[in-house]
């Protein structure tokens, strides 16, 4: 339990004289409680120290969890947001199908229900228009392929 000190020394052949004055039994237990202080103080800290880098970890933790956390929601709202415009896009898609079949059908109804030799024989003999002369043709040089601006009249 308790540790004793001897503080003998031998001088000459069998004579052991003292070194120093044995410590009374208050001083041991003195010394004693002093060094389980001294002990747990160390552990004390040692055990703060543990605490706080323990404390930290948790909050290096927490971090981690809430950025994987706001990945993962920015993640799925981006993946719900693409879902979405694709959702979108095919039904943008599907109308203009829809659209494009609606024009033929009408392109076709017009193409049947119009005659050109009919329009031409009513414009020649009702109307009395007649061709073009070759001196009547004006032909005109165009920058740009997709339209032309009038800015006078057309002799």
């Amino acid at each position: 339990m308790a540790e004793v000190k001897t503080f003998y020394f031998t001088e000459g052949n069998t004579v052991r004289q003292v070194a120093q004055p044995l410590p009374d039994r208050r001083d041991r237990e003195r010394e004693l409680r002093e060094e389980q202080l001294r002990r747990r103080r160390r552990q004390q800290r040692k055990h703060a120290a543990m605490m706080r880098r323990k404390r930290l970890y948790a909050m290096y933790i927490a971090g981690v969890i809430a950025s994987a956390c706001a990945l993962f929601v920015g993640y799925v709202n981006l993946t719900n947001s693409i879902t979405t415009h694709m959702d979108n896009v095919s039904r943008l898609e599907s109308q203009v199908t829809e659209l494009k079949a609606q024009n033929s059908a009408t392109q076709s109804r017009i193409d049947t229900s119009t005659n050109l030799g009919d329009v031409k024989a009513a414009a020649i003999n009702q109307l009395g228009m007649v061709y073009a002369n070759a001196d009547q043709i004006v032909y005109y040089n165009m920058e740009n392929n997709d339209y032309m601006s009038q800015y006078h009249k057309i002799p």
